[in-house]
């Protein structure tokens, strides 16, 4: 069966940070408690916690920015019953799909997460897009997802400010004012799991239908104004 259309993510690290409890290893009682405090109270202060103990220093600031803004606009319910562990992997796994993109088309994938393969697992087949951002997407994603008869568990879509230099991503912009950078869309949609290659393949052809539509509909936006305004 398949599992993956598109690029393959690259393979995240979750090994347990410095100073983790190794699996299999126990807790006292206390410390079980206070650590579960932590990551059910703040599951992104957690989560940021990790990504400065696991990646290079030169990684580890864009990768948290990245992380705190991906996560900002999530139901804080979403995040809590979820395990750190992938909330880590999926964050990661978008960072590293997203830091070449030269714009214009939006660059898409449509994949079941597998441990052993992506560093983070899954019950549900992921979406990740990358796009110039435009009104419309989540729309557009969510009513072919709909037509095609499968269910939206979750939507993450933060727009972040990005610069890039040859479409190689340079820094996620704390700052979205002024006019360096490019407002980009960031979209992860959770779905009922679908594991045959031609289901997947059916799913990413019908999206890139619709956000080709959306790319046209926006870019002939003004023409169309126009020329409603010259008739009227």
């Amino acid at each position: 069966a398949g599992g993956d259309t598109g690029a393959a993510p690259e393979r995240i690290d979750r090994t347990p940070a410095k100073g983790a409890t190794p699996k299999g290893a126990r807790m006292s009682k206390a410390s079980t408690q206070s650590r579960r405090g932590v990551e059910e109270g703040d599951p992104v202060g957690r989560l940021l916690e990790e990504l400065a103990a696991k990646l290079p220093p030169d990684q580890a600031a864009e990768a948290s920015e990245f992380a705190r803004q991906y996560y900002a606009l999530t139901a804080p319910d979403d995040l809590a019953e979820r395990p750190l562990a992938d909330l880590y992997g999926a964050v990661l796994s978008h960072w590293h799909f997203a830091r070449t993109y030269a714009g214009g088309e939006p660059k898409l994938r449509v994949y079941n997460p597998r441990l052993e393969e992506h560093g983070w697992t899954s019950t549900h087949t992921v979406i990740e897009l990358v796009s110039e951002d435009m009104p419309f997407l989540v729309d557009s994603i969510t009513m072919e997802i709909n037509r095609q008869g499968l269910t939206v568990h979750l939507v993450i879509h933060p727009v972040m400010k990005l610069r890039r230099k040859a479409g190689v991503l340079t820094e996620v912009m704390a700052d979205r004012g002024g006019d360096a950078g490019r407002f980009e869309s960031l979209i992860h949609v959770e779905i009922d799991r679908r594991t045959e290659r031609e289901q997947l393949d059916a799913l990413r052809d019908g999206l890139l239908r619709v956000l080709a539509d959306v790319r046209a509909a926006v870019e002939d936006w003004d023409g169309m104004r126009a020329r409603i305004g010259d008739i009227l």
